[in-house]
């Protein structure tokens, strides 16, 4: 099988070739690296080892401490191949047990011709470990486990091989288990319930926030392992905690999930099935396929969930029941350790799960309902529309604002109330100048391509005739410009330039940012403990979804692992805070604590009047206040008199009393960009000052107010904030280098500075 996305999909490039059932397909044969290991006679091979890792304790729904719990239990299975057959000792040593006069622990067996396994069993107690936490709620502690084979033949070669663990109870909860009872009530029982969707990990509640991975590259040759490194980086550095491996893709290389065990991203896997001519087949081949990747991937902490595949409802008796009998049974029966959940998103399960944490049972098959209520949703998705192109419609449909936010009442959050988990939602986007024309000639340097509009079926993919590159590049942007920032900013979305280019792809990203941005706030204000964008990374220089563009730094223009968008910076500085605090138009306000300590602190909410060069700035609300600890828990306020929202944009700031750490700085605007009143344009100068190790420092002036303000730059690396309001003055920024060789020329003389009065005043 190949990769799904590898003909075309609405973010990828599409292929004119196709399968022989007439699924587009980028492949013709073998895609990925084929290689050969010879065993000697003498000697075995170990092809897997496989970890399974379980508490030994009741399920926690307090945090577990360190040397203070339960301890685990681990079963170690190693598959192995012997030519000829054989005995011999099988060792295995676990790092957690060095210091002990026998760390290993041994085994005699006997191995027939042919593949085999065998499972040795082990413990780690609470003095001997600690527990790998997600990011935010502790450290990422791994462990090395290592095993050999030592075969009787006394000239036959020792096999060794290692994996890296780490220790940590996971549970996909989908009832009220914070209920006096429930978790007695439950602890036998199977099935899951419909009272929401949240990760329980190691006892603590997180909110999930984060995005779908798709692949960073259509051909695996192209495959960068630094990018891959470096984009998990950014999304932990955006406060992501989840990120979701697509089932359209493909099952990712080790040096991800490598990334995210030491960086303590969650992950939930989708199995590589996606519909649309790539449902799977009860067969041996796909059968082994399973296996091989669940073993592969099986020592990862950070993995904590399996399903099936995307957007597939499964139901029994139904095509989609193949991923209840066989997709998920095969791996189920490979890794109970792990929750399993049919889809993404699912109805859950009916049987064959632990009601309490959703790991399969052995003695009991999966099945699910035919309905149930949805706990875990899909959508809504802002499509680019206004030019024909293989995803985007000639007709240029209506975008449903989410600024300014509309907050329709107080809502009651918190673990015990109904909740759901959002596993997609997203606004198509395009990337910046500098990535997306250099895989462009300057003649098309421009939204429409400079060239006569093909002519464009509907649909998710329609067929375009004529010779447009723009066509190809699956989404347009005209309806969001044109919401965000009205009809005058695409009078000129025909033309081709430098200057007009730059400014539709600024007013894009902004407008996906503002939207994405409003829509995340609004659902913090709701119960709901999963919020996974669609998506977070480009596979092409496109009209995609990502917060982060296309990111190979082999190809030109582009930056390792990804550079970011607005909305990546945005989701850094607010919309991902562990705290946040955010306001309607109306003036109805909140602070919410995502977070799993209790927050005692400040929040400050400041109206910016963005024509007032020497005072900007009104106090509209000062307040020390404390709130439970999270997730879910909200504080609401109301803002009596507020500005015009014309005139001023508002910003709020939460601060923690303990660190006087700023935990989230907001800017919100009360308007669309369209209806602010900007009369003259800002004056912003940026300066490169000097270089600390690997991270540059900047400074910005400027003497009136700056909304907005975009810095980019063909430096590899990333700033420390982005699409930011200035106030007159000085700002320090910094620019972290990827990599080990900052480029401070290439810093500067490419660094670019745009802001909204440029194109608006």
């Amino acid at each position: 099988r190949f990769m799904a996305s590898s003909g075309g999909w609405d973010w990828a490039p599409y292929s004119s070739s196709t399968t022989e059932d007439g699924t587009p397909s980028f492949s013709r044969g073998i895609w990925k690296n084929v290689y050969m290991v010879p065993v000697d006679n003498s000697a075995a091979a170990i092809y897997h080892v496989v970890p399974q890792i379980f508490y030994k304790g009741d399920y926690p729904l307090q945090k577990l401490i360190d040397g203070h719990h339960a301890g685990f239990h681990v079963d170690v299975r190693l598959h192995m191949y012997s030519p000829v057959g054989g005995s011999g000792v099988a060792r295995v040593c676990p790092e957690w047990t060095a210091s002990e006069s026998d760390p290993c622990v041994s085994t005699r067996v006997s191995l027939p011709a042919g593949e085999s396994n065998f499972t040795v069993a082990l413990d780690a107690s609470a003095d001997q470990i600690s527990l790998w936490w997600p990011v935010g709620l502790g450290g990422q502690n791994l462990y090395n486990l290592t095993v050999e084979f030592v075969p009787d033949n006394t000239t036959g070669l020792v096999t060794r091989a290692s994996r890296r663990v780490g220790f940590r109870h996971f549970a996909l909860v989908t009832g009220n288990d914070t209920e006096p009872g429930f978790v007695e009530r439950n602890g036998n029982r199977e099935g899951t319930l419909s009272h929401g969707m949240y990760f329980r990990i190691n006892g603590v509640v997180i909110l999930s926030k984060g995005a779908n991975m798709i692949p960073m590259e259509e051909m695996e040759g192209r495959m960068n392992a630094e990018a891959h490194r470096i984009l998990v980086q950014s999304a932990v550095d955006a406060n992501m905690n989840t990120l979701r491996v697509w089932g359209g893709g493909i099952y990712l290389p080790d040096v991800w999930y490598d990334a995210c065990d030491e960086l303590g991203v969650i992950v939930y896997h989708d199995m590589q099935y996606a519909q649309r001519g790539h449902s799977p087949k009860n067969s041996t081949t796909q059968a082994k396929e399973l296996a091989h990747q669940i073993r592969r991937l099986s020592s990862h902490p950070s993995i904590a969930l399996w399903d099936g595949c995307n957007e597939c409802t499964v139901i029994m008796n139904k095509d989609t029941g193949i991923y209840a009998t066989f997709v998920m049974t095969v791996v189920a029966s490979e890794d109970h350790s792990r929750a399993v959940w049919p889809s993404c998103p699912a109805l859950g399960w009916t049987t064959g799960v632990d009601r309490l944490t959703s790991r399969p049972l052995p003695y009991s098959s999966l099945a699910t309902p035919d309905n149930a209520d949805g706990i875990e949703i899909h959508g809504p998705y802002e499509h680019g529309t206004g030019f024909p192109a293989v995803n985007g419609w000639g007709d240029k449909y209506d975008v449903a604002l989410t600024v300014p936010l509309v907050l329709k009442q107080k809502e009651t959050t918190g673990l015990r109330y109904p909740n759901v988990f959002a596993s997609e939602f997203g606004c198509s986007v395009m990337s910046s100048f500098e990535s997306m024309s250099a895989t462009l000639k300057p003649e098309h340097w421009g939204m429409h391509g400079g060239e006569p509009w093909d002519t464009c079926g509907k649909g998710f993919h329609g067929e375009c005739k004529g010779s447009n590159v723009m066509a190809e590049r699956n989404y347009p942007c005209d309806n969001i410009i044109e919401a965000y920032f009205g009809s005058e900013a695409v009078k000129d979305i025909n033309q081709t330039g430098v200057g007009v280019f730059q400014k539709h792809l600024y007013m894009c990203m902004l407008g996906q940012a503002m939207h994405i941005k409003g829509d995340i706030e609004a659902r913090r204000a709701t119960n709901t403990f999963g919020l996974l964008l669609w998506q977070l990374n480009e596979i092409w220089p496109t009209g995609g979804w990502g917060s982060l563009e296309y990111g190979n730094p082999n190809y030109k223009g582009q930056v390792t692992g990804g550079r970011w968008k607005p909305l990546h910076y945005i989701l850094r500085r607010s919309a991902f805070a562990d705290v946040i605090a955010t306001c309607s138009a109306s003036g109805l306000c909140y602070v919410k604590n995502d977070r799993h300590t209790s927050f005692a602190g400040n929040v400050l909410v400041e109206s910016i009047n963005i024509k007032d060069a020497t005072a900007p700035e009104t106090k509209l609300y000062n307040q020390n206040l404390t709130i439970a600890e999270g997730p879910g828990q909200i504080y609401w306020f109301n803002i009596k008199s507020m500005p015009d929202p014309t005139l001023n944009i508002l910003r709020a700031t939460v601060a923690d009393h303990s660190t006087n750490e700023v935990l989230c700085s907001n800017t919100v605007a009360l308007t669309p960009p369209k209806s602010l009143k900007i009369d003259s344009k800002a004056s912003i100068e940026a300066e490169v000052v000097g270089l600390e190790g690997n991270i540059a420092n900047l400074n910005l002036k400027t003497t009136n107010v700056g909304l907005y303000v975009v810095l980019t730059t063909l430096a590899q690396g990333r700033f420390s904030d982005n699409a930011m309001l200035l106030t007159p003055g000085v700002t320090e920024l910094k620019f972290y280098f990827f990599g080990k060789k900052p480029d401070m020329k290439l810093l500067e003389s490419s660094l670019r500075v745009e802001d909204l009065s440029q194109y608006m005043a």
